[in-house]
């Protein structure tokens, strides 16, 4: 966790907020590693979550052709 961070600034992050990475625009990393720490929690449903969140995200961007 925490290899490939999220968030707004390309300087400190490495993905948007929707797991789409600053530099590849191509390239979506849906995993637990854009979080920046671990919880003492099992993670797989949240893991879920993100990675529909970019999914949905992903399928709008082939629908209106921008990827």
């Amino acid at each position: 966790m925490g290899t490939t961070r999220m968030g707004r600034d390309p300087k400190n992050s490495v993905l948007n907020g929707f797991c789409q990475s600053h530099d590849l625009k191509n390239l979506f990393v849906v995993d637990g590693g854009c979080w920046p720490s671990a919880t003492c929690q099992n993670p797989t449903e949240t893991v879920l979550a993100v990675s529909w969140r970019a999914s949905d995200y992903l399928a709008e961007k082939f629908r209106w052709k921008e990827v």
